[in-house]
């Protein structure tokens, strides 16, 4: 018998990526940048404020986290630098990535060229509220700085202080 049903959507096969050695913050930067010339110019959504710029890409783990400002989006990135952070997985779909300050959920997504497979995770809705590229950039250096650090260990609860002198208690103070 057949399938009966066949899925809305299904993934294309995960792109198998190679490891960049060397920061790719420049690449990322020229990637979105082509994208901007030739895709997303006029759109209603664009932030004209804001322009195309890739920020503090860092090594952790072996892989690459920075983040990046688009006239249309504010995102951490990943790629791959060979470490313990980074799967390969298919365009459109959710890997859990162990940052220091915990699991974040990156969107994986592909792209010709310079760019060939890469992982996001968006920062901000809409950057129609952004005034301007300083604003921005403020959002990603907060992300970052926020994502590389481990959560602080609860406070210690204090002991209750217990008064254990019966001649207190039985003077009634």
């Amino acid at each position: 018998m057949g399938q009966f049903r066949k899925p809305a959507w299904t993934p294309p096969p995960p792109v198998i990526a190679t490891p960049w050695g060397m920061s790719p913050q420049r690449t990322v930067q020229a990637h979105f940048d082509t994208v901007w010339r030739t895709a997303m110019q006029g759109l209603p959504f664009v932030n004209d404020a804001l322009q195309v710029r890739a920020l503090r890409f860092e090594r952790i783990d072996g892989d690459w986290v920075g983040g990046l400002v688009t006239p249309w989006c504010v995102q951490l990135m990943l790629l791959p630098g060979g470490g313990a952070l980074w799967a390969n997985v298919s365009a459109g779909t959710r890997s859990a990535v162990a940052l220091p300050v915990g699991v974040l959920p990156f969107i994986a997504d592909a792209s010709d060229g310079m760019l060939p497979a890469f992982q996001y995770f968006p920062l901000l809705n809409s950057v129609s509220g952004l005034p301007d590229m300083a604003s921005a950039e403020a959002v990603i250096h907060s992300a970052v700085d926020t994502a590389l650090t481990p959560p602080a260990p609860p406070p210690e609860p204090e002991a209750p202080q217990i008064d254990t002198g019966r001649r207190r208690f039985l003077r009634g103070k």
